[in-house]
């Protein structure tokens, strides 16, 4: 009887111990599973240098639709901007039809088409002249005088991510338009973005790295499986103007979607253009 038991016992333990390595096994397997790749994407080594990348990686996509919001807030009172649109990265021009508070214009859109060193705005649906506005000679050299970030400036922004003393860390996975992304958030410097970038986009981000309260500017972006760039998320600062006190504060986000779609956008011919003053 009491060698019944024991054989009983012992081979309860090595049930035990089979079921307790299976379970192992299982827990193992579960977890990798859901630590791998799966419908998620890779998570960089380095986050800073893999930011740093998406704007090289995202300039090559050609062509895509675009979305755009900003939110402006000074003394009290927030201000809303968002459009659609389309972009040309190959060539750096793109066409947005941008809603606006009633103050900007009356009937509450405008068409724009932007490039590295022009601004073309003018109402939806107007016959009139577009008015043109040189980026030199905004001084934030048309990085959201526009009402939106330009991709094409969002890209040569991430140049300076981690620059100058700033951080870069991964958030976790997320989806943007139903394509999955890892999310990354952390700040840039638009100086070092600046010394990065060719010309003419240089001269657009040195200008804005005088004229912003801060050089860090505090960043959000989504990279998909291929290190593009599929949303960016910017907050900038400014001092208010005259007679305001305190500063603007500038949330702006684009989202990078149709990566592919054929775009057809050209400046408006000269004939069709005022020059503002």
């Amino acid at each position: 009887m009491k060698r019944g038991v024991r054989g009983e016992r012992t081979r309860t333990r090595r049930i035990v111990r089979a079921g307790c390595a299976t379970l192992a096994a299982g827990c193992a397997l579960f977890a990798s599973a859901c630590s791998g790749s799966g419908s998620g994407v890779t998570v960089a080594a380095d986050p800073a240098a893999a930011v740093r990348q998406a704007g090289t990686a995202s300039s090559r996509i050609g062509s895509s639709a675009v979305a755009t919001s900003v939110t402006m807030t000074s003394g009290g009172k927030t201000e809303q901007f968002s459009g659609t649109g389309s972009f040309d990265f190959t060539r750096q021009i793109g066409s947005i039809t941008l809603v606006v508070p009633p103050e900007v214009n009356a009937k509450g859109t405008l068409d724009e088409v932007v490039t590295p060193t022009t601004l073309y705005m003018r109402p939806t649906g107007s016959t009139a002249k577009w008015v043109r506005v040189d980026s030199d000679k905004l001084a934030d050299g048309d990085l959201i005088s526009a009402g939106y970030t330009s991709p094409v400036l969002a890209f040569a922004m991430l140049a300076g991510a981690g620059a100058a003393g700033g951080t870069v860390t991964y958030v976790g996975q997320d989806k943007v338009y139903n394509t999955p992304v890892a999310h990354y958030s952390g700040t840039l410097n638009l100086a070092a973005a600046a010394a990065a970038a060719s010309a003419p986009l240089n001269s657009a981000l040195a200008s804005a790295s005088r004229s912003f309260t801060k050089q860090s500017v505090p960043f959000d972006v989504y990279l998909d499986a291929k290190g593009q760039v599929l949303r960016f998320v910017a907050h900038f600062a400014f001092p208010a103007p005259a007679p305001q006190k305190g500063e603007v504060t500038i949330v702006s986000s684009t989202d990078i979607y149709d990566l592919g779609k054929p775009v057809k956008v050209a400046a408006p011919p000269a004939a069709d253009v005022l020059q503002a003053g």
